[in-house]
């Protein structure tokens, strides 16, 4: 990781003129060039939800109900690793990175990946542990609890993974460094 955020103070070759063009370049294509590739994402991730949400209705409303019930709490998880922490965990390595600290942004890093496994277990657990009551809460009952319960294992098995995921995407974009090349 040490690379990525020393590669991230190294402009390329081409940095000085990208900076120049988005200071006195053209201003169409200027915007379209960052705008294309968030916009390719969104809609490759909004089609993801599509057809997830028609391949579970697929298997009943039972499994959609299901579903629903775990949404939030899903929802919740990734706003908190990706908005909360993450926009937390950017801020500091920029501001790390900017003060020439780069010692302190590597160590930022790892600080990062022990939060990240801290938050993904103790949602797991509480998932584990007190989804029955939160699920039943929300009025989930029979069949859609029952499917509550085996996506939301499915689901926050992975949380530790998601969370790295979300904090280091945050660690890059900290650092500056949304395109990572190795030559």
């Amino acid at each position: 990781m040490a690379d990525v955020l020393t590669n991230a103070r190294k402009p390329p070759a081409n940095a000085r003129s990208a900076q120049q063009n988005i200071l006195a370049g053209p201003i169409l294509p200027t915007l379209l060039r960052l705008a294309v590739p968030t916009t390719v994402v969104l809609v490759a991730q909004t089609l993801v939800g599509v057809i997830e949400t028609y391949f579970i209705g697929l298997l009943g409303t039972e499994a959609l109900a299901g579903v629903s019930l775990v949404f939030p709490v899903l929802m919740l998880m990734q706003m908190m690793s990706n908005g909360g922490l993450g926009g937390g965990v950017a801020s500091a390595i920029a501001r790390a990175l900017g003060a020439g600290r780069s010692d302190d942004a590597d160590a930022l890093v790892w600080h990062a990946i022990v939060i990240a496994c801290i938050f993904g277990g103790l949602f797991s657990l509480a998932l584990i542990w007190g989804g029955p009551w939160l699920y039943h809460t929300m009025g989930g009952r029979g069949q859609a609890l029952e499917a509550a319960l085996l996506y939301s294992g499915v689901v926050f098995a992975g949380s530790i993974p998601i969370w790295i995921t979300a904090l280091l995407s945050s660690a890059l974009r900290g650092a500056g460094n949304m395109q990572v090349r190795r030559w």
